[in-house]
């Protein structure tokens, strides 16, 4: 997860000091409820907050939080380390679009 984070351009990192990456095992069933994972998807990260976009003049009090899902993420890249760390980088990279306001339909190329 830091490689991944270290990867992000400074001009970015300047703009995530209010925003916390937690790594937990799996998802519990409210996130699950809550983000809508049907059946038979998994859920690998997640990106709880106002985007930043969302904030104008006022500043969340509380930070943003990105929680990676360790154990589904391994589940899903079949214990291969290479695959989890590309994963890790890429759901990392896809939350902290999230962060910025960034959509799943606008998400940018270098996250997919």
């Amino acid at each position: 997860m830091q490689e991944a984070v270290a990867s992000i351009p400074a001009e970015f990192q300047k703009h995530m000091d209010n925003l916390a990456i937690l790594i937990e095992d799996e998802p519990d069933a409210e996130t699950l409820e809550r983000v809508g994972t049907g059946e038979g998807r998994i859920l690998l990260g997640v990106y709880q907050g106002v985007p930043l976009a969302s904030y104008g003049s006022h500043y969340a009090l509380l930070p943003e939080r990105i929680t990676i899902y360790q154990r589904s993420i391994e589940i899903y890249c079949h214990g291969d380390p290479e695959r989890i760390r590309a994963q890790v980088r890429k759901t990392v990279l896809h939350e902290v679009a999230h962060h910025f306001g960034i959509g799943h339909e606008e998400m940018p190329i270098w996250v997919k």
